[in-house]
């Protein structure tokens, strides 16, 4: 490959002078195809691809039979030049191709780059002098930055090639540092003269990630490397989307207001208007593979006097579960996810009403509030710790700072989401809805928010740009509570209950595009037979979704293909809870048999 690109003839990357008469008669030959511009450029970048995979002799015969060189012959010789270490022939082929550039003054940073790994390889073969000369008669001319001159020159101290390895993170002549060098200087020319590195490897891997953003029903942690170029993708709803109710949890008395799995996907915790939270256990079944059930693990009394459960919150290191009680609640409860153990009880005034919560990512701190006013940071070490006076909390939710500290996001009755720091005590207005916030959802990587705003649907907030991007319709709204969930391994969809008994699920990805792609409508979960309140994805079962419903039900949905496969594993003993498993593919009433601990 070396040889071809040795004198710059406008083939591959240039021939040695010995083929130049078997070339030309192949050429005659073989006479050029008349190609129009467009197939002329993919003749350049299949090329280039051939010889990125080493196929030299395979992209030069693609060269010649098309007529088309890959780049111009200076071009060619440049490449050449620094791929064999001919640092003064790159330096010439660079003059040639000044006036090429872009922009002119990117002529100085090239150059720059050509010494500085000039400088380096002579550093590594023990050539302290003439890299000595280099640094004084070609990198310290440029002017170009003293923090990076200042950082080479003191590389010269170095005992050896692996010590200069080591501190200036170079991988050495041997490590591909001159290609990576060409690929680094390509971007400072234009696609004519040189073209952008792995140019059809960017190209294909963007067709792939524009058929995914439109497929419907993608729920597949696969990177695009990893799927066929052979087809147009497109994933089947029965393998990857929940579609259908593998189980039904019956173990409450009265409405389900909530639902939550925890964040290591291991716990489901569902609560409502009989004054319990019942903690739900996830296991995975060996038969099938992945097809996860759920049994009965605690059920956590809060005590009629408290009107129900309003909303469940897990600690981000799945141990502990808190709960906030109805509107005429003073506390919240925090227990000990595994054991039932009750870790924590706060009440700060008679007068307050925490409705809602959220952790901290320490996994002690929380935060607490409600729409009377009352919004306070607590841990479970000391109790209430700090107060935020007047701030009417509709739905709380914690995101990390580039900083390091820890960002509050309250919805309050002003429809606004509003960004806190208790630690700075600063606080500051990020966006403002159309209407009344219901309620709010992060995602897992903390860059969406899911607003539930009344009447209007599900808005899918941007946390970096404040933007909204999506405005999700489809749902029937009431006058009562909706909580949506963000989901899947890429957090592509989004969930949430409606007042018509059925659940929603969006791909945000697929609706991009115009204003009216941006109004698709959900697929639709039916099974429960009143209002569906509350949804919640498995962060670890990135096809399962659970949702909680006035029929007093909590329904867990899975990919047709699992259900199935658990149905059948059940009915047969092989899988987790087989024998609480009806015959219909909901959970028998054994599940709601098991006697709660004492009042808590």
């Amino acid at each position: 490959l070396l040889e071809l690109m040795e004198n710059g003839s406008g083939c591959l990357n240039g021939s040695g002078a010995a083929d130049s008469a078997e070339k030309a008669q192949q050429q005659q030959q073989c006479p050029a195809v008349q190609l129009s511009e467009r197939n002329r450029e993919a003749v350049r970048v299949i090329g280039q691809y051939l010889r990125e995979l080493g196929l030299a002799r395979s992209a030069e015969a693609l060269v010649l039979e098309a007529g088309c060189p890959l780049e111009s012959g200076a071009a060619a010789q440049f490449r050449s030049s620094v791929l064999l270490g001919d640092w003064d022939g790159a330096e010439a082929s660079l003059a040639s191709l000044r006036r090429a550039l872009w922009r002119e003054s990117s002529w100085s940073e090239i150059a720059f780059r050509l010494a500085e790994q000039r400088y380096l390889e002579l550093l590594e073969s023990g050539a302290h002098i003439a890299a000595l000369c280099v640094l004084r008669g070609k990198l310290t001319p440029l002017q170009l930055s003293p923090d990076r001159l200042h950082r080479l020159s003191g590389l010269i101290m170095c005992s050896g090639p692996e010590e200069l390895r080591q501190l200036s993170g170079w991988s050495g002549a041997a490590g591909g540092t001159r290609q990576a060098l060409l690929d680094s200087v390509e971007q400072f020319f234009p696609p004519s003269v040189m073209l952008p590195p792995k140019r059809l490897s960017v190209l294909l891997d963007q067709a792939v990630r524009a058929q995914v953003s439109r497929c419907r029903h993608h729920n597949t942690s696969l990177s695009p490397d990893q799927l066929t170029l052979l087809a147009d993708h497109s994933c089947q709803a029965a393998a990857s989307v929940p579609s259908v109710c593998s189980q039904v949890l019956d173990a409450h008395q009265d409405e389900v207001h909530v639902c939550q799995f925890s964040p290591n996907g291991r716990f489901l915790a569902t609560g409502g208007r009989d004054c319990v939270a019942i903690v739900w256990l996830v296991e995975a079944a060996a038969n099938p593979p992945g097809a996860p059930r759920v049994r009965h693990h605690l059920t956590l009394r809060i005590g009629e006097e408290r009107g129900g459960v309003a909303w469940l919150a897990w600690s981000p290191d799945s141990r502990l579960l808190l709960a906030c009680a109805a509107e005429e609640a003073t506390e919240v409860i925090v227990w000990e996810a595994e054991t039932g153990d009750c870790i924590k009880k706060l009440k700060h005034r008679d007068e307050d009403s925490l409705t809602t919560a959220a952790w901290l990512p320490d996994s002690n701190h929380f935060v607490v509030g409600g729409n009377r006013g009352h919004f306070y940071l607590c841990s479970v070490d000391v109790g209430f710790e700090k107060a935020w006076d007047f701030i009417r909390v509709v739905a709380l939710a914690t995101r990390r700072e580039d900083d390091g500290g820890t960002a509050v996001l309250a919805a309050d009755t002003f429809a606004r989401i509003r960004r806190y720091r208790f630690d700075t005590m600063q606080d500051e207005t990020l966006f403002r809805e159309d209407g009344p916030v219901m309620s709010m959802s992060i995602s897992q990587d903390e860059t969406l928010l899911a607003v539930c705003v009344a009447s209007a649907g599900v808005h899918l907030w941007d946390l970096r740009l404040r933007v909204c991007r999506r405005r999700l319709h489809g749902l029937t709204h009431g006058a009562y509570l909706l909580h949506a969930s963000i989901g899947g391994p890429n957090q592509d969809f989004v969930a949430s209950g409606s007042h018509d008994a059925r659940v929603c699920v969006w791909h945000r990805g697929c609706q991009a595009g115009d204003g009216a792609q941006q109004h698709l409508l959900p697929d639709k979960l039916s099974g429960h037979g009143g209002l569906v309140s509350c949804v919640s994805w498995n962060p670890r079962h990135h096809g399962m979704l659970a949702s909680a419903s006035d029929d007093c039900t909590v329904r867990i949905w899975l990919p047709a293909s699992l259900a199935a496969a658990a149905q059948a594993a059940s009915a047969d003993g092989t899988g987790p809870g087989g024998a609480g498993f009806s015959s219909n593919g909901c959970c028998s009433s054994t599940v709601s048999k098991h006697q709660p601990p004492p009042l808590l």
